[in-house]
């Protein structure tokens, strides 16, 4: 780093901008610097050495704080590179769609002495486990929250027996990711991890999951970047043909509690809303929700309520507006396991309530029966050899066998998955590559051993070394055994060995044996012992270095024809090796052609005429921007401006006749106006969007084609050089969806907000919009006709 951000540098980088290296101070040791307003207001450190690398002295730099001769194996930079992916971990939940993580490092190389960093990505990750839950289990992040009941933190007030539970409402979208648990009963909340267990919901509402801390996009089937959404029935992936709306109104007057309607076990997309009569929040109604066996979940035995809060029933969370407002609201879109009764609180001046409620329910008119097929889809082997793979069990219609959402299976015990053998065909184990010869010749010694962790495959008969960590479940065998010399009275007397017959690959080398005694003299081989005659080798068993490619780029050019590219190197099982390991003529290609849509270009008319008949003039032709092979013309700001051509050029014509007076006759300069003012073609509009400017170039010149001064054309008005121009908006409109009809029988209206967003989705003010193309914000809506009922509310005794 030092090499990148020499001394003043690093200083400004700690202390701000304008802090530079306090003089005569021990170098390298302990960075102190001067204050940003000068080093008469003394110096300060942080008690952190120079960085490594920062130049101490000529041919000298920092290393560990001390200011050491520079190593020439350090001057040149090196470059970082990625080493391989590691194996997918194990997946962060047991149920509803956890994550495994693959990590990878900069590391084959790592850079050095100003090198650059690997550019991409350091972690993939995948969807695991992403069958639901079991209905009795807890949410996951009550769970997280769940493993700090007990711990008060010296937190005063908070007694030893605390409880933690999830905190959902008033959290900020980007802090959706961290484990914030609320003291169980109050409203007291705090930050009890930075960030929650991968696979953990962002929210109730949503089906997007958090990784590594932030918040990414998943689907109701619990995978990554899926796009399965659940239809109105609450069915993931369904069509909506399942369930039907009930809607209707409730506006009878009783004290006390009153049964408005039971909403069903099964029912989904809940919205209840209670209308104040006078248009204020307090108008004396106020909803209740209780239970089939009459416990109040909501503003129950007449305390209600005033802020919003959310109401957990077996895993729906329902939100609740609180009574303090001007229409009183309770929504769900979760799916309920019981069944709810929604009622009305009427007290004090007992003003009629205005309760509208709608909620979807099965269709139970077709019985429809499901069952679990236990004969779905294989997943991945769960070991590189002799592991095990699932089948995970599916929910079909039995009419059918049609595949639907696991949900409709959800009463039925789910089957215990199939299972097989998988990988069968290799298996891995420590592999003894060579041995040793004994250390000695005659009686105990040993022999040390080369083991590494190898797959070997049965129906190949090929032993492929991997890395250590996949036999880490295995006990490694010791690299040294005990060995016994047989003090024979002959013993062999080798050559050196040949070359390996193979560079790579599994080859094998020779030598020759000779069976001699103490003294040399040579023997019949059968003094010698057979079993110890080694003449032949195995050698060079590592796999031979490949050619590996990485991913292509993107085309390096948005039009017309350029060149995309990617990295080639050569590996040799997990690393990399310099490409001279490697066989050049099989390289493969690192750039790549590659053809956009054709570039728009300028195109130019043949010069018109001159503007006079003699002498110095001037001559104009068309310029446009024409795109595609049939020359269509285009917007000029699609071509390059800087590569314009003109428009306009000087002429010269055969020199006029000499018309001027004589001294007596001439008229003075002042007297005549023998100029005009000539300009060009306009400049691109300098912005891209939205309002700029344009300019050309504007001249003062005599009848001949010269340039006079601009007081000479003071007698006319002056073209203008600048001007405003305006190309399209720089924001667009974007719609969200339409409310409901705000009737719920006849004519009525509908709504919905439309806001002005700039490219990167952000909101921006309503100007930077095209006024005339704002999208309707209100339209009528026709739901069917309302019944005609009697009025009795001013009747007495009602």
């Amino acid at each position: 780093p030092g090499q990148i951000y020499n001394v003043n540098k690093q200083c400004e980088l700690i202390f701000g901008l304008g802090s530079q290296v306090c003089p005569y101070m021990t170098q390298c040791r302990r960075l102190w610097c001067t204050s940003t307003e000068g080093v008469q207001r003394g110096c300060r450190t942080q008690h952190m050495p120079w960085a490594d690398g920062t130049e101490c002295e000529p041919g000298k730099h920092c290393k560990h704080g001390v200011c050491i001769s520079k190593d020439p194996s350090e001057v040149s930079a090196v470059d970082g590179t990625w080493g391989p992916w590691s194996p997918f971990g194990s997946c962060s939940r047991t149920c509803g769609g956890g994550i495994k993580t693959a990590v990878r490092e900069c590391n084959k190389p790592e850079p050095r002495n100003g090198g650059k960093y690997c550019v991409g990505r350091r972690m993939k990750f995948r969807s695991c486990n992403t069958e639901h839950c079991p209905k009795q289990r807890r949410d996951f992040r009550e769970e997280q929250c769940a493993d700090f009941d007990g711990k008060h933190f010296n937190i005063n007030g908070l007694p030893p027996n605390v409880r933690w539970v999830p905190k959902y409402s008033g959290i900020l979208m980007k802090d959706r990711c961290k484990l914030f648990c609320r003291v169980a009963g109050t409203t007291n909340y705090y930050r009890l991890r930075d960030r929650v267990i991968d696979g953990t919901l962002c929210g109730p509402e949503t089906n997007d999951i958090c990784v590594q801390g932030l918040c990414r996009q998943a689907g109701c089937d619990h995978v990554l970047n899926s796009k399965a959404r659940r239809d109105k029935c609450g069915v993931c992936g369904g069509d909506n043909s399942s369930c039907k709306t009930l809607a209707g109104t409730f506006n009878t007057v009783h004290y006390g509690y009153n049964v408005v309607v039971r909403i069903p076990a099964g029912a989904t997309n809940i919205d209840v809303r209670q209308h104040s009569y006078s248009g204020k929040p307090e108008d004396d109604n106020y909803l209740a929700l209780a239970n089939s066996r009459g416990e109040f979940l909501l503003n129950g035995n007449f305390v209600v309520s005033m802020f919003k809060r959310e109401i957990k029933v077996r895993g729906a969370a329902l939100e609740y507006s609180g009574s303090d407002n001007a229409v009183e609201r309770i929504n769900c879109t979760d799916r309920l396991e019981e069944e709810l009764i929604l009622q009305v609180l009427s007290v004090g001046n007992l003003y009629n309530p205005d309760v509208r409620y709608s909620f979807n329910i099965p269709i139970e008119d077709k019985a429809q029966h499901f069952l679990w097929d236990q004969f779905g889809p294989w997943q991945n082997c769960n070991r590189l050899c002799q592991g095990e793979r699932k089948r995970r069990p599916i929910c079909t219609r039995e009419s059918d066998r049609l595949v639907v959402s696991d949900q409709r299976c959800d009463r039925i015990p789910r089957p215990v998955p199939l299972t097989e053998s998988c990988n069968t065909e290799c298996e891995i184990r420590w592999h003894i590559a060579r041995k040793s010869e004994c250390t000695a010749q005659c009686g105990p010694g040993y022999r040390t051993l080369d083991i590494y962790c190898a797959k070997y495959s049965r129906s190949e008969g090929k032993t492929e070394k991997i890395d250590d960590r996949y036999c880490s479940y295995q006990a490694k065998p010791d690299d040294k055994e005990v060995c016994h010399g047989d003090c024979n009275v002959g013993g062999w007397q080798y050559s050196s060995w040949s070359e390996c017959s193979k560079s790579c690959g599994a080859g094998t080398r020779r030598r020759n044996a000779v069976c001699v005694n103490s003294v040399g003299t040579v023997l019949g081989d059968s003094k010698c012992s057979q079993q110890e005659k080694m003449i032949i080798q195995r050698c060079n068993e590592y796999t031979c270095p490949v050619w590996k490619t990485g991913e292509w780029s993107e085309c390096l050019v948005t039009c017309g024809k350029g060149y995309k590219h990617r990295q080639t190197w050569c590996q040799v099982g997990e690393g990399q090796l310099d490409e001279g390991f490697c066989n050049s003529a099989t390289k493969p290609e690192s750039v790549q052609a590659c053809q956009q849509q054709e570039c728009a270009a300028w195109q130019v008319g043949p010069w018109g005429q001159c503007t006079t008949t003699c002498g110095q003039g001037y001559q104009m032709r068309a310029v446009r921007c024409i795109a595609g092979s049939y020359g269509t013309v285009v917007d000029d700001n699609e071509c390059n401006a800087a590569t314009r051509p003109t428009n306009t050029q000087d002429c010269e014509l055969a020199s006029c006749p000499d018309l001027r007076p004589s001294a007596r006759e001439r008229i003075p300069n002042h007297m005549g106006y023998g100029t005009e003012w000539r300009f060009g073609s306009w400049t691109p509009c300098s912005a891209t969007c939205g309002k700029g400017t344009k300019q050309r170039y504007v001249s003062c010149r005599d009848l001949q084609g010269g340039v006079a001064d601009e007081s000479a054309c003071s007698h006319l008005p002056k073209p203008p050089s600048r001007t405003e121009c305006t190309v399209i908006p720089c924001g667009r409109w974007k719609t969200l969806e339409w409310t409901q009809c705000s009737v719920t029988c006849g004519q009525g209206k509908a709504t919905r907000l439309v806001i002005c967003t700039n490219y990167n989705n952000e909101i921006v003010n309503d100007s930077e919009c095209d006024p005339d193309d704002q999208p309707l914000i209100q339209q009528e809506c026709a739901m069917s006709s309302c019944p005609q009922r009697r009025q009795n509310y001013d009747r007495p005794g009602q």
